[in-house]
């Protein structure tokens, strides 16, 4: 498990670990992922729940990535290099079983979730006219995620210890003054079982998420670069370049998910298996020093998946920006829009930047809340939807050529509420 040092106190005197540099680098690391993590992950929970226009199905998913990352911060970052550099338990009995079981929940919902939305992508791209995943679905999943997270964690809760030890007997100096310590580390029934339980964790919560989240990612990224080629000639040069561009700009940004998982992650994973079959090697005197190297880089990950996956997204940016103004440039320059306001549209797919494009007939038109249906309805046969998401969405209604337009006011003022015919 990740945040599992398997602390060996005999070893401790020798390990370079307890070098004053190296514990005040480490601190100063951790101080950041842990600051870094929650403001971001608070931040990503605090803009979906105030706006229930963000409560989308990826939305939802992102939000309870937030959540686990939140977790494993609290737990994770601060308890864990704090027993090693102290040497000793100080946080007593139930943390002590609590710590190691919440990290190890944290980390399968992170990972499952991550998976949850590459798998929700990946249907919506290359399967458009399938309907989209129900709210009370994604809320189902979530708590599916939850569940199965708490019972397959559940040896790590059962086997940890917390036990009192004879510092004369473990031939410790570097603890002076003290006869005896409590220490809190697992106690299996026997190795072998550990061996098994190890091997079975870090295929379910590395191997087979990131073998799903690659092939996810990877054919979105395909069918993405399929869809801007299988229309030719029917944009204009520059209309051409931006759609590459912002293909170019999607594929980048799905490989860097699953590029920032796979470093994350696999370094610890690794070092875990490496120790579950060689136990020997918390002898070695870089032992603390090569974990908390790989454990800090995954716990990086809480700072990097609030980035990825909401700061990227064009609606999590305009509400960041609207909690913290700091951010937003737009607001110190002067405002040279007329009365009415500004209107902008936004393209925007699966909570993120990637788009689909595709032929629906008239009774798969997904259509704004606030756009009522014309009566008597038009007689359109099909039309090309790409997801567009407008403060102000007006629907004209032709009577002499039965057919609805729709306008979508862009950077300019509406037009008087008079000269429009709903």
């Amino acid at each position: 498990m990740e945040g599992d040092a398997r602390f060996n106190n005999v070893s401790m005197d020798e390990d370079i670990i307890n070098n004053n540099v190296v514990q005040s680098l480490f601190f100063m690391l951790y101080t950041n992922i842990f600051v870094l993590g929650i403001f971001g992950n608070v931040l990503v929970c605090y803009v979906v729940a105030r706006n229930k226009a963000m409560q989308t199905v990826t939305n939802l998913f992102i939000t309870n990535l937030a959540l686990s990352d939140i977790l494993l911060c609290v737990l994770a970052v601060p308890f864990t290099p704090l027993y090693s550099f102290l040497g000793k338990w100080v946080f007593g009995s139930v943390i002590c079983h609590m710590v190691s079981y919440a990290q190890g929940i944290s980390v399968y919902i992170s990972t499952l979730t991550l998976t949850s939305i590459a798998i929700d992508r990946y249907f919506v791209i290359i399967y458009p006219f399938h309907p989209r995943m129900k709210l009370s679905t994604c809320v189902f999943i979530i708590i599916t995620i939850w569940l199965f997270s708490v019972l397959v964690t559940l040896p790590y809760g059962i086997y940890m210890k917390h036990y009192e030890a004879n510092l004369t007997n473990l031939n410790v100096t570097n603890l002076e003054g003290y006869d005896y310590i409590y220490l809190c580390e697992e106690k299996w029934p026997s190795d072998y079982i550990r061996q098994i339980f190890g091997g079975v964790t870090s295929l379910m919560q590395f191997v087979i998420p990131f073998f799903l989240i690659a092939f996810c990612y990877v054919r979105v990224s395909i069918k993405l670069n399929d869809r801007a080629k299988s229309k030719p000639g029917s944009k204009s040069s520059k209309k051409e370049e931006a759609d590459r561009e912002r293909k170019r700009r999607t594929n980048r940004m799905l490989i860097a998910m699953v590029v920032i998982f796979l470093v994350s992650w696999l370094p610890l994973n690794l070092f875990n298996v490496v120790y579950d079959f060689y136990g020997h090697l918390n002898d070695w005197s870089y032992y603390f020093l090569c974990f908390f190297m790989v454990h800090s880089v995954a716990m990086s990950s809480t700072c990097y998946n609030p980035f990825l996956y909401a700061w990227l997204n064009e609606n999590f940016r305009k509400e960041f920006k609207q909690v913290l103004p700091c951010f937003d440039s737009n607001r110190s320059a002067p405002n040279t829009a007329k009365p009415g306001g500004n209107y902008r549209s936004e393209r925007t797919c699966n909570g993120n930047e990637t788009q689909q494009e595709s032929l629906l007939p008239t009774s798969g038109i997904h259509r704004a809340a606030s756009l009522k249906k014309p009566s008597p309805p038009p007689k359109l046969d099909s039309v090309e939807v790409e997801n567009i998401i407008v403060p102000n969405l007006t629907a004209v209604y032709d009577t002499a050529a039965d057919t609805v337009k729709l306008k979508l006011i862009m950077e300019e003022d509406p037009p008087p509420y008079d000269t429009v015919k709903e």
